[in-house]
């Protein structure tokens, strides 16, 4: 059975008969050139992703590494940093007004320290409240981080130096004026 050229019931017409292809070679189109005018969403998404999971990486790092150094519930002797501030008052050559302000800057950088702990997740204990051994003790981590911005009181020169002379007294005893006279070496 001979089929009629032209007729399009191979598939091959005489066109492509003359043209030297068969039925089975398919004519191939050119092959698309990618545009360079713009870059896909996926690589901009990846990239993004993956910055911010590093970012975010660094961020928990951080937060783990900060929270070890900082117990859960830690004590402070209170008491002991604010009657050591308020004997140095007593014993500075302030006025009453200076000692006041200095006083109140100190009152509130205890309660400004005291308050960030809390915030950083800390409970703080007055130490004289906490019966068990088995809470840290920060008076003196409390303490240093206080002075680094509330100055101590600087004692005064005092006139009268009790301190002084019995320091002298001890080590000469014979230097010492005896008060009425009487059983003295100097009588």
């Amino acid at each position: 059975m001979a089929k009629a050229r032209g007729t399009g019931e191979t598939g091959a017409g005489p066109l492509f008969e003359e043209a030297g292809l068969a039925e089975t070679e398919p004519v191939s189109a050119p092959a698309p050139v990618p545009s360079r005018k713009a870059v896909g969403w996926f690589p901009v998404a990846m990239v993004s992703a993956v910055v911010g999971l590093g970012l975010w990486g660094a961020w928990v790092t951080k937060n783990v590494i900060d929270a070890e150094n900082m117990p859960p519930m830690a004590r402070v002797q209170l008491s002991s940093i604010v009657g050591e501030y308020v004997q140095a008052q007593a014993r500075s050559s302030s006025t009453p007004e200076q000692v006041t302000a200095e006083t109140r800057a100190f009152m509130a950088e205890i309660e400004r320290n005291l308050r960030l702990r809390g915030q950083k997740g800390q409970v703080v204990f007055v130490g004289e409240a906490v019966l068990t051994q088995n809470v840290p003790d920060i008076t003196v981590e409390l303490r240093r981080e206080i002075y680094k911005k509330v100055k101590m009181p600087q004692q005064a020169a005092a006139a009268n130096d009790v301190m002084g002379a019995m320091r002298s007294a001890m080590t000469d005893p014979s230097a010492l004026p005896i008060a009425g006279g009487n059983g003295g070496p100097a009588n």
